[in-house]
């Protein structure tokens, strides 16, 4: 299966991209968090000393109030206490159990199933402590971290975005070489692409100049080979026929071999017509132009080609459900029908039928014919291989002819050995309003 260039570079950048977002978004966090936990921790030891400095000067009030309600910063509860451990004043929500503890400094305490971080200080005659619970420290650390990862998420949505429309446009004349190499005929000089001054690109551009010249001279080649061969061919063809002409206008028409002249005379128009349809292909021009013609009148056409076998009597069709459908080529569908009949007859017994079937379902018509030879033994593509020998010896140029022909009129061949004995081999053409 062919892999996209343009989306292998997006993934691959993406997946940098991803790992490279991770790791800042790990780092970052870390480093929030480190940064607010000192922050936090600054806000709770500032607002003891504050509290211890206030409570220290009025020590004597405060044992006389213990509801008395400690300035503190929000969020924060804060216990004084006098250094025998009794709560002189609270801030309100504060528990009534001790915060404080035992030495000064940090701790992280759980009083009534609730987690708090503590900063006592002792000053004078008072002990101070301030508390946070933890639940709101994470909270806070939680919000911060949706939203670096949010933040993190739009801006790699953000990167992917500028890196695709990069990569579209870094790729751009790589899709304009391969739209110039398209449209540029085989036959045609080689040209100077316009994306052939990007550096990446210029090796590439160059080794495909070189393939195309090779090509197109290839193609010189063969067409003068076969500009060559049908003037050797056409002459001794267009004088063999003039001589059978001549031959049956002295005879009278009553005449013995009155006939065979005549079968003479039309193989050798055939030879020039299946001549003319081989040098077509051969010299890679498309299929040759002709008009649609009733699938009947190919099969027609296909057995008059064979009036002078032996066994064309044995030829027995049946495309009675199909003769009014058309053949967008039919010179070619009846040269590769008459290659497969000349095949069948081969290698079918004496007094054996061989049949030529029409018919079409959904999609495609097909046209078979079944023989009643030994069938097949080896692959199918390789039997329709110029040049392959069969068991027997043989080597033609059958079978090969008619996969070109096929593939030159949009069709299949197909082969398949039958349930019984024989070979069954099939012309198909899609159904697109004429065969």
């Amino acid at each position: 299966m062919a892999r996209s260039l343009r989306s292998r570079v997006l993934w691959l950048v993406a997946f940098s991209l991803l790992s490279v977002w991770l790791l800042l978004a790990l780092w970052l966090h870390n480093t929030v968090k480190q940064h607010l936990g000192t922050a936090l921790d600054q806000r709770l030891a500032a607002s003891a000393r504050m509290v211890a400095s206030m409570a220290n000067a009025s020590a004597p009030a405060l044992s006389a109030k213990p509801e008395l309600q400690a300035v503190v910063n929000s969020g924060l509860f804060c216990q004084v206490m006098n250094l025998r451990g009794e709560i002189l004043a609270r801030s309100g929500g504060a528990p009534s159990a001790h915060l404080a503890s035992s030495q000064d400094g940090f701790t992280e305490r759980s009083l009534a199933g609730e987690r708090w971080r503590v900063y006592t200080v002792s000053e004078g005659q008072v002990r101070v402590a301030t508390a946070e619970p933890m639940a709101v420290r994470e909270s806070l650390l939680a919000t911060l971290a949706w939203a670096l990862l949010v933040g993190l998420l739009l801006a790699l949505l953000g990167a992917w975005l500028a890196v695709r429309w990069a990569v579209s446009r870094g790729l751009a004349p790589l899709d304009a070489v391969r739209k110039e190499f398209e449209s540029r005929p085989v036959q045609a000089a080689s040209a100077t692409p316009s994306a052939a001054g990007i550096t990446e690109l210029v090796p590439l551009v160059a080794a495909l100049d070189r393939w195309a010249d090779q090509a197109r001279q290839a193609l010189l080649r063969e067409r003068r080979l076969t500009d060559d061969l049908a003037h050797e061919l056409r002459t001794p063809l267009a004088a063999l026929k003039t001589q059978l002409q001549v031959a049956r206008l002295k005879l009278p028409p009553d005449a013995p071999a009155m006939a065979a002249l005549t079968a003479a005379e039309n193989a050798s128009s055939r030879m020039a017509d299946n001549l003319q349809q081989l040098l077509a292909l051969a010299r890679l021009d498309g299929v040759p132009q002709s008009y649609p013609r009733p699938v009947q009148a190919v099969i027609d056409d296909s057995l008059a080609q064979l009036a002078g076998h032996p066994q064309r009597a044995a030829v027995q069709r049946d495309d009675v459900a199909c003769a009014a459908m058309t053949l967008a080529s039919p010179s070619l569908a009846s040269l590769a029908l008459r290659n497969l009949l000349e095949n069948a007859l081969r290698y079918t017994p004496p007094g054996e039928p061989v049949w030529i079937r029409a018919v079409a379902d959904a999609t495609d018509l097909h046209i078979h014919v079944e023989d009643q030879g030994p069938g097949i033994t080896g692959n199918a593509e390789d039997l329709c291989t110029r040049g392959h020998r069969g068991d027997r010896g043989q080597t033609g140029l059958g079978l090969a002819i008619v996969a070109s022909v096929m593939a030159r009129s949009g069709g299949r061949l197909a082969l398949e050995n039958r349930a019984g004995a024989g070979l069954r081999a099939t012309l198909s053409w899609p159904l697109t309003g004429s065969a």
